[in-house]
């Protein structure tokens, strides 16, 4: 039998226990592609003219699919020390003194906050480097060559797909509806290749992923550093990020991950 003092523990924690999970931040991260087509990746997607009329109503369109979320909070990729320059900017656009520019950035994320009515959008970016060189070196002194053969062959399937999603007749949502789909994700493991890259005198390659997967999880500090309770946070970021942002906020009990092709409808 329970006695006095449990019976008072259960009616008194539990109810604040389950207010607690009600009141989790949701995080929606929004894998993307760069609208300019540069970029600092590894290999960058080719694109088209975003400001052409039709790619500006297709993302109209995104904006309006990404709105019934109705986040309270909108982070891009932007380093902390330019989300002051960054705001400045949106502050300009609010009041009709700056056109957006094609960056992914402004086109969506300054776009939806507007809609929303927000005054402001966050920063969550975390910089370290990758030196590919090293890697590379160090698979090619430690002969691995499977390993190496894994990006042309990678590069290869990213130029195919490119060229299967930048046409005319696949809207803005449906290419980013891929890129947060769970065939590309899976394209994450590349990572995994390269950190076999090297030797036990030089993991050049573990020592790299170290750098990433710690980048990833600075980054996903900051984004929980700036949350409240109850509050919907869409995270704007390149599309390479989103496999272990999605882990990240998933396995954190502290939150609930919401999954957004929920909001990406297949067409």
């Amino acid at each position: 039998m329970k006695t006095l003092i449990q019976t008072l523990f259960i009616s008194l924690i539990l109810p604040f226990a389950a207010m607690a999970q009600e009141d989790r931040p949701q995080v929606m991260v929004l894998g993307t592609f760069h609208f300019t087509g540069g970029g600092s990746d590894y290999i960058n997607s080719e694109v088209d003219d975003m400001m052409s009329p039709q790619r500006q109503a297709e993302i109209e369109t995104l904006v309006e699919q990404l709105a019934a979320f109705n986040p309270t909070k909108i982070v891009v990729e932007l380093t902390l020390e330019a989300e002051e320059r960054f705001n400045a900017t949106y502050q300009r656009y609010l009041a009709g003194e700056h056109e957006l520019t094609v960056n992914e950035r402004q086109q969506i994320g300054m776009r939806l906050a507007a809609r929303l009515g927000h005054d402001r959008l966050y920063a969550a970016d975390y910089q370290s480097g990758m030196d590919f060189d090293a890697m590379m070196g160090a698979a090619a002194e430690n002969g691995q060559d499977q390993l190496l053969g894994r990006l042309p062959q990678l590069q290869a399937d990213i130029e195919a797909l490119d060229a299967r999603l930048n046409r005319p007749e696949v809207s803005v949502s449906e290419r980013l509806r891929v890129f947060n789909s769970e065939e590309m994700l899976r394209e994450h493991n590349v990572y995994l290749t390269l950190a076999q890259m090297g030797s036990i005198d030089n993991p050049a390659g573990a020592n790299e992923m170290t750098n990433w997967w710690g980048r990833n999880l600075h980054i996903f500090a900051q984004i929980a550093q700036l949350s409240e309770p109850g509050d919907r946070i869409l995270v704007i970021y390149g599309s390479g990020h989103k496999f272990l942002f999605d882990q990240f906020f998933q396995e954190a009990t502290e939150f609930e991950w919401v999954d957004t092709l929920d909001y990406l409808p297949a067409q």
